[in-house]
């Protein structure tokens, strides 16, 4: 491994037409992350969305648009507001026109057209699938999604339909290694320019690195760190599933339902002090935990 790059070296499974023991004896049970070749059926209609079939379905939608270069990101929490507005046929074509980093996340396309829902029908492979939560992604070449947990902790199929996406997964078993945040599922880690000298424990974790085509969907588990670059632009969509584990349960709940309102009233009374303080605190986490991995 390059002293200046993080160790991304661990492989991913990819497979196709997998049964439901398999899949839950081999990944959703141990947890372990797994990329399935046209999980919906090698003809499901799914697969043939297309830019050109939602501009001219929904061109006239107003949309929330969220740029990483917009000044209401913050390295430590979740958007909580799309800080622009475009009309969907225009963002759409922006995205094609050439690199870009506005992105569209966890936009809920099928409450505009339900007929969707009927291009797919989620395999019997796992439970507890939450089918009234699915969601649309979309972004240009070169967007980003920085690196993060989701914050329900739930299990994710992230299904590529059109594009390429460079994907980055780490355990979280790193969670510390990886400073994340106290009452936040962020990070200020940047996974293209790693920081060792400010972050050291950096040179003790090790991620997966892949890319995702169109067809494939990625599982991944239930609080794994993620990372996600369009290399052309894309669209995809998003479902989820509870974990087979009752902890990872709790821990989506309490973050969901405790942690992140915390940190939203402790931001708005103490601001950067707050953040500084997250800092520390991430700081010392990491130093603890590259003392016992020794």
């Amino acid at each position: 491994m390059n002293e200046h790059q993080l160790d991304l070296s661990l492989p991913i499974d990819r497979v196709e037409k997998i049964t439901r023991k398999d899949f839950q004896e081999k990944y959703m049970k141990p947890q372990r992350p797994v990329v399935i070749r046209h999980m919906y059926g090698d003809e499901a209609p799914v697969y043939n969305w297309t830019f050109d079939y939602f501009s001219r379905e929904l061109g006239e939608l107003e949309v929330g648009v969220y740029d990483d270069e917009s000044e209401s990101r913050k390295d430590d929490r979740s958007y909580k507001k799309a800080p622009h507005k475009m009309k969907f046929a225009d963002y759409l074509a922006a995205i094609q026109a050439g690199p870009t980093s506005k992105r569209l996340f966890l936009f809920n396309v099928f409450k505009h057209k339900k007929d969707l829902l009927d291009d797919f029908t989620f395999p019997d492979i796992t439970d507890n699938v939450l089918k009234f939560l699915p969601f649309a992604f979309f972004g240009g070449q070169g967007a980003l999604t920085r690196m993060h947990r989701d914050m329900d902790n739930s299990c994710v199929f992230l299904t590529e339909l059109a594009g390429r996406k460079r994907v980055v997964l780490f355990d979280p078993k790193y969670s510390k290694l990886l400073y994340q945040y106290p009452f936040s599922t962020h990070t200020s880690v940047d996974i293209n320019q790693p920081d060792f000298k400010k972050y050291p424990g950096l040179s003790k974790v090790k991620g997966i690195d892949f890319v995702l085509e169109p067809g494939d969907t990625l599982f991944m588990p239930s609080g794994w760190w993620h990372h996600i670059e369009y290399i052309t632009p894309g669209l995809g969509f998003a479902m989820r599933s509870l974990s087979p584990r009752l902890s990872d349960r709790m821990v989506g709940l309490m973050q969901v339902g405790v942690l992140t309102h915390i940190d939203e009233v402790m931001n708005n009374l103490l601001s950067n002090k707050w953040f500084e303080w997250k800092k520390r605190q991430a700081d010392r986490r990491a130093l603890r935990a590259m003392e016992a991995a020794g």
